[in-house]
């Protein structure tokens, strides 16, 4: 390609000369089209191409047109066979196709004559209109590009219906949707309709609580990948061989069983046990039976409650009594005998500690009561706090009035795992001696007593009797029940129970609940809820079970999997937080650490109506109980004359500790600022009338180290936990190559929105 340079353009510009006119355009395939096709045509290029390529240098020499730019035709590569300009339209007809189309151009002037040179050529100038316009189009085309550039290149679906895939197995759309009802993923977000409250059975899907964060493009992709997951779990399971386990198999049984006799009970509670089916004749029957408790209030403001009260007692006595009907048609037999366990006798007990007296070693240990104090100058605090000590007040009101709790603290340490100072300072006191004032590591203070000290030694036998009576019984348990393992326990029309089906549950239970369940009595009581189940189960089993149920066993088959499967991949890997991490988590977050101040409160409030149509009486009786108070009346018998609050029974007392962010603000504001066991006036809040008492006050506290240790491992490990948990399952599903197709999600939501 040769080319004429303009010598007024500093060799910038450069126009197509005969040889460019005698090329080709380059060959376009029609199927090019889609996405690229449309995003030109949303840009205003309607065939692809240079505009400045289809103008000739002859066509620049036709008449000029009104504007006194020139034309950059310097990058033109391609030209079709005609163009005719028109105003600011170009019709073009392609060589390669009898289509005639039109495209509209910027204003465009071109100076001939005044341009010529001395040779008599006709140079361009800069279209700088022209360029900015080019410049925008570009500047366009990559912000669209930019933005729809995924779209190009994400992963197309084998079919319209396939909205995920893994290991070359498909989830559709119909799954999808199908896994979206059974997990009730829609009514766990629903929020109260304006119009209908919670039932929205009665709402249209145009309404605003009929919208639900499901129904989006994460929504789906969420549950695309839990689908996945769940699916993934079951088929690691089955490819292990970890459902043919028989424990596994028997805590599955156990699973379906709990599951069927919770949704059964449920169901029997909702056909025999609400409070609508109360009759009203046993409410009345309450209401007159129990006067004392409903002075001044009609049956009509207390039906409600006393409905609700009759339910929670029928639910009481419903069941056992179901359950004794049941037992009446089951053809129940019981060997209760067969759990009974030789009891080890004495002497046996006293050989097993002769013979294991190393595991009841001690070493030294110090009993000591901590007044800990935490303020701005917690040393001189404690100071005084010792002097007071000493000078006759007790431990227990220095306590009060100094520690942070208001109580002292007992505390156990054992020599060489305690701090080496305190230790130091412990076994050189006497008992009954008060410390000086320790300093902590936080800032904090610490008085000490000690109270106990006890070295180092052995147990004494009638100490460890108990627990060793306990050990030998569960060894005699284990034998004798291994060997009577086939008897019958239990038999249910002519279903027979054996005593090692029951040692199986038994072994289940905690370490905890085997001790409280180790006498032959507690274990009668778990044969009970043994029949009692097994009763439930064969009811439920006459009664036809939904999908929604079948599911739920699903679901609780799929977390146990899930359990084991963290056993195996994430809880192996879990290490112990260092007391280097614990400590550093500890300084930066110190400012989350802080326990805000508190107040206990007493209240007496007063309603003034639903719309406010008592609210004179309401402040005349707030009046009389404010005056009450004054002349001598304690508040707790002013609440119950006067109060309408729930807390009025307890003499207006609300139980724990009230942080000033949870109260509203003239409530706050008065609670906060009163004295202990000092009275506020009348405060109106809302539809009420309220009076507080203050009965104590914590100011705002900052935890020392020690204190929060703990609960900072805890929170440290559960983290490492959950990030563990988040790692593998990444790493399943890219193992699997899991893919969500972005497309059938697009689709599926426009077709949710085209069908409300």
């Amino acid at each position: 390609m040769s080319t004429n340079k303009n010598p007024h353009s500093d060799g910038e510009n450069l126009i197509p000369d005969d040889e460019t006119k005698t090329k080709d355009p380059p060959q376009h395939e029609e199927d090019e089209g889609s996405t690229i096709a449309d995003l030109f045509h949303v840009l205003g290029i309607k065939k692809k191409g240079s505009i400045s390529s289809f103008i000739s240098k002859e066509e620049l020499e036709s008449p000029p047109l009104n504007n006194d730019e020139a034309v950059d035709l310097s990058d033109s590569t391609e030209q079709p066979s005609e163009l005719v300009s028109d105003d600011n339209a170009v019709h073009c007809k392609s060589e390669h196709s009898d289509e005639t189309y039109t495209k509209n151009l910027p204003d465009i002037s071109y100076t001939y004559e005044s341009q010529l040179d001395n040779k008599g050529e006709a140079p361009l100038k800069k279209n700088k209109t022209l360029k900015k316009v080019v410049f925008t189009l570009l500047l366009a085309m990559c912000i669209v590009l930019a933005r729809f550039a995924p779209l190009l290149f994400e992963p197309k679906p084998p079919s319209p219906d396939v909205v995920g895939s893994y290991n070359g197995k498909y989830i559709t759309t119909e799954q999808l949707q199908a896994f979206i009802v059974l997990e009730q993923a829609r009514e766990r977000e629903h929020i109260i309709c304006p119009t209908h409250g919670y039932d929205h059975s009665k709402c249209t899907p145009d309404e605003e609580c009929e919208s639900h964060p499901i129904d989006s493009f994460e929504g789906y992709q969420s549950m695309v990948t839990r689908l996945a997951v769940e699916q993934m779990i079951q088929e690691w399971a089955d490819e292990k061989g970890i459902t043919q386990r028989e424990d596994v198999q028997h805590n599955m049984k156990d699973i379906l069983n709990n599951v069927t006799v919770e949704q059964y009970v449920a169901r029997l509670h909702d056909e025999n046990i609400t409070a609508e089916s109360i009759p009203i004749w046993e409410i009345q029957q309450y209401y007159e039976e129990n006067q004392d408790t409903y002075i001044g209030k009609p049956l009509s403001e207390v039906e409600d409650d006393i409905r609700k009260i009759l339910a929670m007692k029928k639910d009481e006595d419903f069941f056992p009594q179901y359950i004794e009907e049941l037992k009446k048609t089951a053809g129940l037999q019981v060997n209760f005998d067969i759990l009974k366990v030789t009891e080890p006798t004495n002497d046996e007990i006293l050989s097993y500690y002769e013979t294991n007296v190393t595991d009841y070693q001690t070493k030294d240990t110090a009993k000591y009561s901590e007044i800990l104090i935490n303020n701005d100058d917690s040393m001189n605090s404690a100071t005084d706090a010792v002097r007071k000590i000493r000078s006759g007040e007790s431990f227990e009101n220095i306590a009060a009035s100094f520690s942070k709790d208001g109580i002292s603290s007992m505390k156990t340490l054992v020599k060489g795992t305690g701090d080496a100072a305190l230790e130091s300072l412990l076994w050189k006191m006497n008992i009954g001696d008060i410390s000086d004032p320790i300093t902590n590591a936080d800032g904090s203070a610490s008085i000490v007593m000690l109270t106990e000290i006890n070295k180092a030694g052995v147990k004494p036998f009638d100490s460890v009797k108990s627990e060793i009576r306990n050990i030998l019984l569960t060894k005699n348990m284990e034998a004798e029940y291994t060997l009577r393992k086939s008897e019958m326990l239990f038999s249910i029309h002519s279903r027979r129970y054996t005593l090692g089906e029951f040692y199986t549950e038994f072994k289940e239970l905690s370490e905890i609940y085997q001790l409280e369940f180790s006498s032959f009595e507690t274990k009668k009581q778990l044969v009970e809820q043994m029949i009692a189940q097994e009763l439930l189960l064969e009811q439920s089993s006459d009664k036809s079970s939904n999908e929604q149920e079948d599911h739920s066993y699903e679901e609780m088959k799929i977390q146990y999997l899930a359990q084991i499967l963290h056993q195996d991949e994430v809880d192996e890997k879990l290490t112990e937080p260092t007391e280097e991490e614990i400590r550093d988590f500890y300084e930066k977050n110190k400012k989350d650490l802080i326990i805000p101040a508190s107040v206990q409160l007493n209240l007496i409030w007063i309603s003034q109506g639903e719309n406010a149509e008592k609210k004179e009486q309401a402040f005349q009786k707030a009046k009389e109980a404010l005056s009450a108070i004054n002349n001598g009346m304690s508040f707790a018998e002013a609440a119950k004359q006067y109060s309408e609050d729930p807390s009025a029974d307890y003499g207006g007392q609300l139980q724990g500790d009230l942080y000033k962010e949870y109260l509203v603000p003239p409530l706050a504001e008065a609670a906060f600022s009163l004295e202990i066991n000092k009275v506020s006036d009348i405060l109106e809040y809302s539809d009420g009338y309220f009076i507080l008492q203050v009965r104590s006050r914590t100011e705002e506290q900052m935890q020392s180290y020690d204190q929060v240790a703990e609960g900072i491992k805890s929170h440290l490990s559960e983290q490492q936990h959950v990030q563990l948990e988040m790692n593998m399952e990444k790493t399943m599903l890219e193992n699997a190559n899991f893919t969500i197709y972005n497309k059938t999600i697009r689709r599926l939501i426009k077709e949710n929105n085209d069908n409300i």
